[in-house]
């Protein structure tokens, strides 16, 4: 059974500096809706699609979407975590379809870690290791480039680490193989996040925090690489250097132990890009989901460039203890089968997590409207 909430703004408008509406709200209304001399973002009223019983996943991951066979949209749910059978933190890595209201309706298919990845030689000694797949890139051929979160415990260090990589598919995400690490965090115990990727002049361009290891200040911050080259050596299952954004230039390798430069404004201090993007074809802009802990807002940033973010909106804010990473742009009439853009109109999914107990998590929508 699902219900729908509502739950919304009345909102103060002002416009910023890329002429989109930027959003300082309080909860009376049930929409926002905001008007500048440039297009309007309307976001729609929540809806509850699945509550924390009703949801069939563990929601530690931003839901990738892929139209498979340029026909039925399908949802794929990662999480990682390889622990020996049994338990809640089983990894699971599963299939599902269904309509925009009831999209986990049908579940199609779940595989464990070991019987979804190929390691290809990385992680073989470690005392906990695990890959997620928080986004997904459908190639011409038809093969899957994953972006890929990996945490990690050593034998000789139960502190985590924390990388982004490369995965890859021949047989339509039945199983990926793992090329490599491209990410880290200067200060490697920073959780990496990650989700977030836009194609731009030739380059893929992946969103991450990073952590400075000296002041241990937290950043959000891009690294990217030739897409060409990206995918040449993904198909070997290889990786090639990724470059961090830093001082304006992109000269300082992104596994370095050197961080790159903030890309968004600080806005409630808790800035997360466990995130998503697209490039939205009606606002020709690249948009990106940022979630911020414990201030209980997700918002939505747009940027022309990749790396000059502004705020455009607030996606979802409640009194509710809880925090909305793992956001994920779903458009059913997308021109790309991954979902990389969307239009004028299309939904955001995301969970409301309680911060003290991550383990279940309800799933809800916006319905965003560019007018």
């Amino acid at each position: 059974m699902h219900k729908q909430w509502l739950w919304g703004f009345f909102s103060i408008i002002a416009v910023n500096s890329i002429g989109l509406p930027l959003w300082a709200s309080s909860p009376v209304a049930a929409e926002q809706k905001a008007t500048s001399v440039g297009k309007a973002i309307k976001v729609g009223k929540p809806e509850l699609i699945y509550t924390q019983e009703e949801i069939p996943i563990r929601y530690d991951g931003t839901v990738s979407t892929l139209r498979k066979d340029g026909k039925d949209m399908c949802f794929f749910s990662s999480y990682g975590c390889r622990i020996k059978p049994g338990g809640n933190h089983r990894s699971r890595h599963s299939w599902f379809s269904g309509p925009p209201e009831d999209p986990l309706k049908v579940h199609l298919s779940s595989k464990t870690e070991e019987e979804f990845w190929d390691y290809n030689g990385y992680y073989q000694n470690m005392q906990e290791a695990g890959l997620w797949i928080l986004a997904l890139h459908q190639l011409e051929n038809g093969d899957l480039l994953a972006i890929t979160h990996a945490e990690l415990q050593y034998p000789t260090n139960k502190i985590y680490r924390f990388r982004l990589g490369l995965g890859y598919s021949t047989d339509k995400g039945a199983h990926f193989t793992y090329c490599g690490e491209i990410i880290k965090a200067a200060d490697d115990i920073t959780n990496v996040g990650g989700g977030a990727y836009i194609l731009r002049d030739g380059y893929i361009y992946a969103y991450y925090n990073d952590g400075d290891p000296v002041t241990k200040e937290r950043r959000e911050c891009v690294a990217r690489a030739k897409l060409d080259d990206v995918v040449q050596a993904a198909a070997r299952h290889q990786v090639t250097t990724w470059n961090r954004y830093r001082d304006g230039r992109w000269a300082t390798p992104a596994l370095s132990d050197t961080p790159g430069s903030n890309i968004l404004p600080r806005v409630y201090g808790g800035e997360d890009l466990h995130s998503d993007a697209a490039y939205c074809t009606a606002l020709d802009r690249y948009l990106m989901t940022v979630q911020t802990h414990s201030a209980h807002k997700l918002l939505l940033f747009a940027s022309t460039d990749g790396l000059d973010w502004k705020q455009a909106a607030i996606v979802d804010e409640t009194a509710e203890k809880v925090m909305q990473p793992y956001a994920a742009f779903v458009d059913y009439n997308s021109p790309t089968d991954d979902g990389l853009v969307v239009g004028g109109q299309f939904y955001i999914y995301y969970p409301r997590m309680k911060i003290n107990d991550q383990n279940k998590s309800a799933m809800y929508r916006r319905l965003i409207t560019i007018e």
